[in-house]
């Protein structure tokens, strides 16, 4: 019996986790946070991956390599779900410097995220459908 439990104790979080990622497309938090961990950790091509295919040029024209940006922190501050379930809006703050200033700044972008089918296999996404607003220093 204790060895039961045990191996039920080592098996249900495999399971909750396997239940738990079936959903994650039916709602925008997940990939709103895997954005976030992308631009956190500087990896703008993996939170490219979040943003539709048609401004993803105009994202990544963006954040090209820039040595001197320094990501502090990244993050969601709220996600409105209005009357179209298949579309919400996020509102993400990333904070940085970018040198020669050491000066903590915030940039803002209101995210239009919206879920897309894929017709052939029907997995439900959810991507970034607006372009992102200019970067202070590429003005």
């Amino acid at each position: 019996m204790l060895r039961n439990f045990f191996i039920l104790l080592f098996v249900l979080p495999f399971l909750t986790a396997c239940l738990g990622s079936s959903a994650a497309g039916t709602t925008p938090d997940k990939p709103s946070e895997g954005f976030s961990e992308s631009m956190r950790w500087g990896d703008y091509s993996g939170a490219a991956v979040y943003v539709a295919p048609s401004v993803r040029d105009a994202f990544l024209e963006q954040f090209q390599e820039d040595d001197d940006l320094h990501v502090v922190d990244s993050s969601v501050s709220r996600i409105d779900v209005g009357k179209d379930p298949n579309r919400v809006v996020a509102y993400y703050v990333m904070e940085y410097y970018h040198l020669p200033s050491s000066q903590i700044k915030k940039w803002r972008w209101k995210q239009q995220w919206r879920l897309i089918v894929d017709e052939e296999s029907k997995d439900e996404v959810w991507l970034i459908d607006n372009k992102p607003p200019t970067l202070p220093w590429r003005k």
